[in-house]
């Protein structure tokens, strides 16, 4: 065991749990500014087919990397790691803002990536730290909100400055992270010295791994251009393999084992990874859903699209706060939480394909599905979290902690993926049967370099089959969330409800002396 045991919680707890939102918040915020500065950095450095990669390529090395970050503050301290981690985000958002080329503007990405990868693992690592014995659900509720608070804020703060130069929009995440790293070194403890064992490093191990994530996510993020592309089926089988490898590896060398891959036979686990499915998951397909609906359909654009987008993104932080309190006082048991989650995303995603199919004229008539999804999806963020953390045992808290980044990245790019498929296509269908073949190569050529129709019509009539296939969507959703809140109930009808037994005090590796 390790020497490093946990002493009484600071009084106030507030605080630095707000201090770790923030961490989170300016690691959400990142990619958000980025992909709206995407565009004008395309454009000044004359990107062309680069811009896939350039979009992308900060997540891919995040979820590659954050679990080896995980460990390596299992190792060194959590505080060591973190203060790094906020230096090399800053030194490559930096790289990005002074980038003369596209490959030097790629890099800087990646290595932001790597970097607030790590952020985010040690913030949400973090958490039990700072949380009242038999208060872990309420203090991940409180950092969920504050997550919300930070990202939303520090998004419209840093896309704002896009306008004034997309080089002064890359430096406002550095300028966040500097404070960051002078707060980190007031409100964190020390790291307490470690004595317990370590899990192996095994270098193989983890490259298996990391190659797996980023091929099989890359796969992912190209099914938009095609499920039978060869740039979406290649480097997802290879990524499909290369997890194969790692799986096989780390099942018959306990000698070298650095995961605890016997957690997914785990049913607390396995719920745990459906309840990303249900927070992640949705995410992913309704910020690209209803962001494209306004967009396409109503000709909402710029700052009233973004404004749009507020009652979604509002509703959840007072909604994670309370359920983080019932959770903690036993008044609610975590698979409650899931099915009441799953539940009104459920009703959600009917309300919105419904009204999409009235075809109302007004965004307004949108706000109550908007606020109905943003509640339900924020619910299973606090129960899923909390059963993370449950599995983390101290020899792999840092690395089992940390997947709970990789997990939900790989639900949030399903989650794009499957949205744009089903758009697209369905959007393509609805053009054919009313128009013909011809009208859908007008619209694909629209699409690929903004050549207008020759048919006037064609736009919108795509526009109206749009509300046709966002309804589909909603309602498909809708019978996948049902499904994967069926699996929890009986995944988890053996635990009792109540307190959660990862709200007990533990100690783990450089468990922080306070």
């Amino acid at each position: 065991m390790s020497s490093a045991t946990a002493a009484p919680p600071v009084r106030s707890t507030f605080i630095p749990l707000a201090y770790l939102g923030l961490l989170a918040g300016i690691q959400g915020a990142d990619p958000n500014i980025a992909s709206t500065a995407l565009l004008s950095a395309s454009n000044a450095l004359h990107m062309g087919t680069l811009d896939a990669i350039a979009a992308s390529i900060s997540t891919l090395m995040l979820a590659a990397t954050v679990i080896t970050t995980g460990m390596m503050a299992d190792r060194w301290g959590r505080k060591r790691v973190l203060m790094a981690a906020l230096i090399v985000a800053i030194a490559g958002d930096l790289v990005v803002a002074t980038a003369s080329s596209p490959m030097i503007y790629v890099v800087g990405r990646a290595i932001a990536g790597v970097g607030l990868g790590a952020v985010f693992g040690a913030s949400f690592a973090y958490i039990k730290t700072f949380a009242k014995p038999g208060g872990l659900a309420s203090a991940i509720g409180v950092y969920v909100a504050c997550t919300g608070v930070f990202a939303l804020v520090l998004t419209f703060a840093g896309s704002s400055l896009v306008g004034v130069d997309w080089r002064v929009a890359f430096m406002f995440i550095p300028a966040m992270a500097t404070l960051a790293l002078i707060g980190g070194l007031v409100v964190l403890p020390r790291d307490a010295a470690r004595t317990g064992e370590r899990s192996p490093w095994d270098a193989l191990g983890q490259v298996l791994l990391a190659g797996g994530i980023v091929l099989s996510l890359y796969g992912i993020s190209h099914a938009t251009n095609g499920i039978d592309s060869v740039l979406t089926i290649v480097p997802f089988v290879a990524g499909v393999v290369l997890l194969g490898l790692w799986a096989w590896r780390e099942r018959t060398s306990p000698g070298i084992r650095f995961f605890p891959i016997a957690l997914f036979r785990e049913p607390v686990f396995i719920a745990a990874v459906l309840a990303g499915l249900l927070y992640n998951l949705s995410s992913g397909v309704m910020l690209l859903a209803f962001s494209n609906l306004f967009q396409y359909s109503m000709g909402v654009t710029g700052l009233a699209l973004s404004l749009s987008q507020l009652p979604y993104l509002i509703a959840g932080i007072p909604a994670a706060l309370v359920v983080g309190r019932l959770l903690g006082s036993g008044r609610l048991s975590r698979r409650a939480v899931l099915i009441l989650g799953a539940a009104i995303i459920v009703a959600g995603t009917v309300v919105f394909g419904l009204t999409a199919q009235g075809r109302p004229d007004d965004v307004w008539a949108y706000v109550p599905a908007l606020v109905i999804v943003g509640v339900g999806v924020i619910l299973p963020s606090v129960p899923y979290g909390s059963m993370i953390l449950e599995a983390a045992d101290e020899k792999h808290y840092g690395v089992v902690s940390s997947s709970r980044t990789t997990i939900g990245q790989y639900w949030y790019s399903l989650g794009l993926a499957g949205a744009t498929i089903v758009l697209d296509g369905l959007t393509r269908v609805g053009v054919r049967d009313k128009l013909g073949s011809s009208a859908v190569t007008q619209l694909d050529a629209y699409a690929a370099s903004g050549t207008r129709p020759a048919d006037t019509t064609v736009l919108a009539v795509a526009a109206d089959s749009y509300l046709d296939a966002f309804a589909v969507l909603m309602y498909g959703l809708a019978a996948v969330i049902t499904v994967a809140a069926v699996v929890i109930f009986f995944l988890l009808r053996a635990r009792p409800a109540g307190r959660l037994p990862a709200d007990a005090p533990v100690t783990h590796p450089h468990h922080p002396v306070r």
